[in-house]
């Protein structure tokens, strides 16, 4: 069995990971945050969004999220259950988070369901996402919902 200490660190860096990942979702909720969201990457950091595209490095992520709002007039992002896995060299991890949200994309009222499929890395005692892919399971307009156009992915 692990040493207390041991215990304890694990606890704190679960923590810690899901602090990151909420603070990641504030940012999005507000008018995505470009500035706050980079702060939460590593330099070599990749955002997958799917039909929103992929983007590598800080400045690239950055622009794509200076650019959404272009796009996405509201956000709202709902996070859900969490699976957190810590990787035995202490400076890894993954972790999945399934996602409700209710958007304003291209001026029309969505609902969205997705996955947010994550890696992180510890560096310096501090936690910071290394990528972040979106599984898309349904981007549907809120006025026909995801039984009319259950597929609707973009």
């Amino acid at each position: 069995m692990p040493r207390l200490e041991q215990r304890v660190q694990r606890l704190e860096d679960l923590e810690q990971i899901t602090e990151v990942t909420m603070q990641l979702a504030r940012h999005f909720d507000n008018n995505y945050h470009a500035d706050g969201v980079v702060s939460l990457f590593t330099d070599d950091g990749v955002f997958d969004g799917g039909p929103f595209g992929q983007y590598e490095g800080l400045e690239a992520i950055h622009g794509f999220f200076e650019s959404v709002t272009e796009q996405i007039t509201f956000a709202k992002h709902h996070l859900a259950t969490h699976a957190i896995h810590l990787a035995g060299n202490g400076t890894d991890a993954t972790g999945q988070w399934y996602m409700w949200g209710t958007h304003t994309i291209g001026g029309e009222a969505m609902f969205l369901a997705l996955t947010w499929d994550m890696h992180y890395r510890k560096t310096n005692g501090h936690w910071r996402i290394t990528s972040q892919r979106l599984d898309w399971q349904f981007l549907t307009p809120y006025h026909s919902g995801w039984v009319k156009t259950p597929d609707r992915k973009s």
